[in-house]
């Protein structure tokens, strides 16, 4: 769970607390042995558990906060849990089958989640396969390496602190899906405070279909821990919620370069035997800048025109849309946004983070509303302020921004799925649970779980 208190002064505590970025603990610190991690069952080896019914929707939309996923449901506008609050605080990507991934890791006890009261998933940090009905796989994707938390079997690349906290090294954030169901995500690593951010962020792929192969697609080339150079440097620099182009290009906005990188499909690893122990060449890898925005934090494709939106979650606009091969779409009007020397300043304000399109060409984003106790002091998320914001555009001019859902802590991204012969969305069985908000986000006793592992199911 991010930690929702942000605190220090200036622009580099700024950009840590406005950003996501807390660490959990999982409890006193782990084994280190370097005993070999068993796979965890593959995906399409086991039965696949229907979703619910979306009735008449259209399409779906999802975000996280708070460890919880929620859904609406357009046109009729119904909201519901689809996860209830259980690790997952990252973007969402939806398999075909209905399946979904997200960034997770574990929840501190003190935090009062109600996530924090269920078994911790293994190992500390990944991504977790989530069934079309919301319930866990019991299956998540990770980096086999020797950390792990106690009494796990399995354990990730990256080291814990010295008291067991694990996401100050590692956490995965954004996700895409490649036309193959390959699954890729972005790990912040250890961009949890500092400005410049450190080059110490991944681009990780899983390989379709069971999920149980990885490789760094980018990364730290020198320093940090063991093979992988886990949060060494030469890097990505605080990556954020990502997407794909028409022709599978991966799509990854990277705070420390100002710009959304573009990393070419056609120079992507073909599996895991193209990436020996588990890191690919870097001399293979093609990696442009798709557009340069400064505090870059989402990107997606507007389905009314061949162009994209990218968010600035600091800056005037906040949004602005692009051509596909990166320049300003001519003509198209910008949604205005919050400068540096003016967070915190309005109750109105908004600094989108994820975002995602209707197919009627609507834009959803998250605002993860930071805010300040003085001038770019003790800045961060505002407690129970982050909101579900909606976007209409009439010929190339976007509206003001109106509240969906609101009162959230720590929402990051938003999804869309469009229900499909070609595409299960996820859908919760039985009957809809409104979506948690406020201090009922937060009702769990300060009293964690065993550290027994997680099983399949809801917790």
């Amino acid at each position: 769970m991010r930690d929702r208190v942000g605190v220090g002064a200036g622009l580099g505590a700024l950009v840590c607390s406005a950003l996501l970025l807390g660490a959990c603990s999982a409890g006193s610190p782990p084994s280190q042995s370097s005993t070999s991690a068993p796979a965890t069952p593959p995906g399409d080896t086991v039965p696949l558990v229907a979703a619910g019914s979306p009735g008449n929707a259209s399409y779906l939309v999802y975000w996280d906060q708070n460890e919880e996923v929620d859904l609406l449901s357009m046109p009729s506008g119904t909201q519901g849990q689809l996860m209830p609050a259980w690790d997952l605080n990252g973007q969402v990507c939806v398999l075909p089958d209905g399946r979904f991934v997200g960034g997770y890791d574990p929840t501190l006890p003190g935090q009062r989640n109600l996530g924090s009261a269920k078994p911790y998933k293994q190992p500390g940090d990944g991504e977790e396969l989530n069934e079309p009905d919301g319930s866990f796989s019991g299956q998540t994707l990770y980096v086999p390496g020797p950390y792990k938390m106690p009494g796990q079997r399995l354990g990730s690349d990256s080291p814990p602190t010295p008291d067991g906290v694990f996401n100050n090294n590692q956490t995965y954030t954004g996700c895409a899906v490649d036309k193959k169901g390959d699954v890729f995500g972005s790990d912040i690593a250890d961009a949890q405070g500092d400005y410049p951010p450190p080059s110490s962020g991944r681009l990780v792929e899983w390989f379709a279909p069971s999920y149980t192969t990885y490789c760094i697609v980018y990364g730290p080339t020198s320093g940090g821990y063991g093979p992988h150079h886990t949060d060494g440097t030469g890097g990505l620099e605080q990556p954020g919620m990502m997407n794909l182009a028409d022709n599978g290009d991966v799509l990854v906005p990277n705070v420390g370069s100002s710009s959304v990188l573009r990393f070419a499909a056609s120079s992507m690893p073909a599996g895991a035997a193209s990436c020996p122990n588990g890191i690919y060449p870097r001399s293979k890898v093609k990696v442009s800048d798709f557009v340069k925005v400064p505090f870059p934090a989402g990107v997606a494709k507007d389905p009314t025109c061949d162009c994209f939106a990218v968010s600035s979650y600091i800056g005037n606009p906040s949004i602005s849309w692009f051509t596909a091969d990166g320049k300003p779409e001519a003509g198209h009007g910008s949604v205005p946004g919050t400068t540096a020397a003016d967070l915190g300043k309005s109750a109105g304000q908004y600094n989108p983070f994820g975002m995602a399109f209707g197919p009627d060409g609507t834009l959803y984003f998250v605002d993860i509303h930071v805010v300040c106790k003085a001038l770019l002091t003790g800045c961060g998320p505002g407690d129970y302020a982050g909101r579900v914001m909606r976007v209409t555009v009439t010929g190339g001019q976007p509206s003001a921004p109106t509240t969906v859902a609101g009162g959230f802590d720590f929402p990051t991204s938003v999804t869309v799925c469009v229900p499909g012969r070609a595409q299960v969305c996820p859908y919760p069985t039985g009957k809809l649970v409104a979506p948690l908000s406020g201090p009922s986000e937060n009702p769990a006793p300060a009293v964690g779980p065993s550290n027994a592992p997680a099983t399949a199911g809801f917790g």
